[in-house]
């Protein structure tokens, strides 16, 4: 199922879009559609059917918490993107190349952003000892 959405972008990211899709030869629709699933995708099927996205923290049983406080990057994605930073070290790196580290990075950045989230519920709830200790 499809759902259809009517954004206002502006110019530069539609523009940055366009160029993605002419490197990789996908249309702007597939491009942006692509990136929205590989920000949010990755995220879901790491964490579990189980747990929610969309739920906040403190309403998470505990098992989904803790596993949520535990989430680490997917090895073939967390691989990948430690390619990319070695090759952009060496040389610079394509646009597709330099789209594929922001994307892999917004995911890094996401999945430790919940994390932190998760750690932070677990150990008001006293579940979790305090990393700080």
């Amino acid at each position: 199922m499809t759902v259809q959405v009517t954004l206002q972008l502006p110019d530069h990211l539609v523009e940055h879009a366009k160029q993605l899709g002419t490197a990789t030869q996908r249309d702007l629709n597939t491009v942006l559609t692509d990136s929205l699933e590989m920000l949010w995708l990755p995220l879901n099927t790491t964490i579990g059917a189980t747990t929610s996205q969309t739920q906040s923290v403190d309403t998470l049983p505990d098992k989904d918490l803790l596993a949520l406080a535990s989430i680490k990057m997917d090895p073939i994605q967390h691989q990948r993107l430690g390619e990319l930073q070695a090759m952009g070290k060496t040389r610079e790196l394509t646009l597709p190349e330099r789209y594929e580290l922001v994307a892999l990075f917004q995911i890094y950045q996401l999945g430790l952003l919940h994390k932190s989230e998760a750690l932070a519920e677990a150990v008001k709830r006293g579940i979790q000892v305090s990393l700080s200790q």
